[in-house]
């Protein structure tokens, strides 16, 4: 199949760009950092320049577009301009989901735990109530409705935090966590925040298994198995790697002013499973990490 991916530059994008060019051909998309897309074919496109993703996308023509790309820190969202937020995270979207409409092509849309607000209890199901309190859930929540608003052929995962080692240039707090570890550094972790964390590898070849499914008009909590806070997960690496346990400095988000205080995201992954979609265990997860990291560091 013809399959375009957004954000192919991404933390999570050039896990794809792997996954998916085993067996399909890919058109991958970047704007500033390269990463692994010069292994494949690619185009350069700032998403908030929606006359530019329109001709990309047609020129291409996919069967299947797969958008990962968003501003996706919402640190960073909250400073930037609002109009080219909405562009990249909303916007653009729904271009995308016109496309796909118009060419009875599917759209898999990477979403984000966030549109819950976490005062909701352990393990949200996807009837949990929807209430984003920053502008980068907000606008990924607009994403959803222009999505569904264009197009019955779409697949929404609601993406919990994505860990493991980062390539080339991308990195996240458990490949730093990692890289400190090793070096026998202190990190300071929340224990009172919680999330059901997937990994990289394994979220990509589950995107891979959804995309070359029938599955359409569906919407997925699309995290790990296991309700962990940041500091257990770290244990769990400790355990795992043999680190010592000691380099965890337990912190309160209560501490932290500059977050919005998002308590428990943690989410229930039933209605994925029933799909057909299963992930493989969080310690497995974390062994597979292990196992790559000794090629990175």
């Amino acid at each position: 199949m013809k399959i375009m991916i957004t954000g192919g530059s991404g933390l999570l994008g050039q896990y794809l760009n792997l996954a998916f060019s085993k067996d399909h051909e890919i058109l991958t998309l970047y704007n500033n950092s390269l990463g692994n897309v010069r292994q494949f074919r690619s185009a350069k496109v700032d998403l908030s320049d929606l006359e530019l993703l329109k001709k990309i996308t047609e020129e291409f023509d996919p069967e299947i577009i797969v958008h990962t790309a968003a501003i996706s820190r919402p640190e960073s969202a909250k400073e930037m301009p609002r109009k080219i937020v909405d562009d990249i995270n909303v916007n653009s979207s729904k271009v995308l989901a016109e496309f796909c409409e118009k060419r009875n092509s599917k759209i898999i849309y990477t979403s984000t735990d966030l549109v819950y607000d976490g005062d909701q209890g352990e393990y949200i199901s996807e009837e949990g109530t929807i209430n984003p309190v920053s502008v980068y859930a907000e606008t990924k929540l607009n994403g959803e409705m222009e999505i569904k608003n264009s197009t019955e052929n779409y697949v929404i995962l609601r993406t919990s935090l994505l860990f493991g080692i980062g390539l080339n240039h991308s990195v996240n707090n458990y490949h730093l966590m990692y890289k400190n570890f090793m070096e026998g550094k202190k990190v300071k972790l929340f224990y009172d925040q919680f999330r059901t964390p997937l990994e990289l590898f394994d979220a990509s070849e589950l995107i891979l298994k959804i995309a070359e499914s029938d599955v359409k008009k569906e919407t997925f909590n699309f995290g790990g198995k296991q309700r962990v806070s940041r500091a257990e997960l770290g244990e769990i690496l400790c355990e795992e790697a043999g680190f010592d346990k000691n380099l965890i400095e337990q912190i309160s988000m209560e501490n932290v002013t500059s977050i919005k205080k998002v308590r428990d995201v943690s989410m229930s992954t039933g209605k994925l499973n029933s799909s057909g979609f299963h992930q493989k265990s969080l310690r497995e997860s974390v062994r597979q990490t292990i196992i790559f990291a000794k090629n990175v560091f």
